[in-house]
């Protein structure tokens, strides 16, 4: 008597697949979902994109010598320039806001006071405690001698 088929074991129906934890339903199993691309490997973010074009250094002529300065500062001294030199109210609003947010924090005048005791020798330190132990209550659940 000659098989055609294989006996690969029992023949399962589509309905009797096994289906659970880390078993998806066959119709669904090795689909590419999603974004199968996905970002590049090394792209970069916005925010990195602004960080490196921040602090990318330039060579400026000030005062007749040659200053390597970031990008940030460039920015940052036309702004001052634009409004102390051309009395630009919006470039002395935005200096001022930027002043503000990034100052030196002074601490207020209204403060506490922090009180450490004495240090206390290791017999007055359990001479304290057993007097504390004197009106202290075991717990509920202590089963003491």
């Amino acid at each position: 008597m000659m098989l055609d088929q294989q006996n690969d074991g029992p023949e399962q129906s589509p309905t009797d697949e096994e289906v659970g934890y880390c078993k998806p339903p066959m119709c669904r199993r090795f689909k590419v979902c999603g974004n199968p691309k996905g970002r590049p490997p090394g792209s970069k973010n916005r925010k990195t994109i602004v960080r490196e074009v921040a602090n990318e250094m330039h060579r400026v002529r000030e005062n007749g010598k040659w200053q390597r300065r970031s990008m940030l500062d460039l920015v940052l001294l036309r702004l001052r320039n634009m409004a102390l030199e051309c009395k630009n109210t919006r470039a002395f609003d935005e200096i001022h806001r930027l002043t503000k947010a990034y100052e030196p924090q002074v601490a207020d005048d209204v403060g506490g006071y922090l009180v450490v005791p004495a240090a206390m020798t290791p017999e007055e330190w359990i001479a304290e405690q057993e007097k504390l132990n004197e009106t202290r209550r075991p717990p509920p659940d202590y089963k003491g001698k």
